[in-house]
């Protein structure tokens, strides 16, 4: 709860941007509820729901459009 949090995905999406990405998606198990909201509360929607590559656990795939820099 001090912004590092933020602060990653900030740097994260800075670096999408700079190599002329024009989105990020990501998956967040749906038994991390808490997670979910954080990735929203930064304005990544959900797109689908989807099966963990490893482990085939649930999870909510999100994006969010990158605007240039």
């Amino acid at each position: 709860r001090e912004g590092h949090g933020r602060a990653v995905a900030t740097l994260v999406e800075d670096r999408f941007r700079a190599a002329g990405r024009t989105g990020v998606r990501i998956a967040v198990l749906d038994n991390n509820p808490e997670a979910l909201a954080f990735w929203q509360s930064q304005g990544y929607l959900p797109l689908r729901r989807a099966k963990d590559r490893e482990m085939g656990r649930d999870c909510t795939v999100l994006r969010k459009p990158l605007e240039a820099p």
